[in-house]
């Protein structure tokens, strides 16, 4: 889990976190209220290996790394290569669609000398998992993905797209499946009575994998959902 702290006036580098990360709840558009965990890994050259290095959320709730690349010798230091993992009963990281974390550089600095490259804000999208506490107004779309052989599949991006026809726009929402295959997509812009098709991409296999299922509303809700991608 994240720590809170609250930087007082000079405590310079916090201002040189070596990533800053916004995680976003898409139901809320908020920042998570739910439990969220956040993990470093650091490449060794092989593989990634856990740090247990706890992250600090700021104010603004971003995730932040204070003081990670500090060096007496930066001009003399390679940059290390880290990668942060989002975890949560609640929550599943839009980008698990195509990797496992959000990786980094942490380039060197010290008291005297910033990092040779400034990190930017990345925001990190958080769909709802099964076990999402929705609200009692939006519609929820319960199901699982699954392979041509009957496989749970992981990881897979579902997404709607509804026009909005009185508003000359359309409006998107995904989420993705968690490590059973299972899913739960909430179809808060889908009018009731028009049919929607839910697709299913699994960007994780080359060539990706691709399924689709037509739902109308309210007639999909209530029952579990198979969506087959091959």
């Amino acid at each position: 889990m994240s720590t809170v702290i609250r930087p007082l006036p000079g405590e310079r580098r916090v201002s040189y976190s070596a990533a800053w990360f916004a995680p976003v709840d898409e139901v809320t558009g908020a920042p998570p209220a739910l439990p969220l965990a956040v993990l470093l890994d650091i490449y060794d050259g092989q593989g990634w290996v856990p740090t247990g290095i706890a992250a600090t959320t700021t104010l603004s709730g971003a995730i932040a790394y204070p003081g990670l690349g500090w060096c007496r010798n930066p001009g003399t230091t390679a940059p290390t290569r880290y990668r942060v993992r989002f975890e949560s009963q609640a929550y599943l990281p839009i980008s698990r669609a195509q990797r496992d974390g959000e990786e980094f550089l942490a380039y060197p600095y010290s008291d005297a000398t910033p990092p040779a490259v400034a990190a930017s804000r990345v925001a990190v999208s958080l769909a709802p998992a099964v076990a999402y506490p929705f609200p009692g107004d939006v519609p929820v779309l319960y199901g699982q993905v699954t392979g041509a052989a009957g496989e749970a599949v992981p990881d897979v991006l579902l997404s709607v797209t509804v026009e909005l026809p009185g508003l000359r726009t359309s409006k998107t929402t995904q989420t993705l499946t968690g490590p059973a295959g299972t899913f739960a997509l909430p179809l808060r812009w889908v009018p009731a009575g028009q049919a929607v098709t839910v697709t299913a991409t699994d960007y994780r296999q080359t060539p990706n994998r691709t399924g689709r299922l037509s739902v109308q509303l309210p007639d999909a809700l209530g029952r579990n959902q198979n969506i087959v991608i091959g």
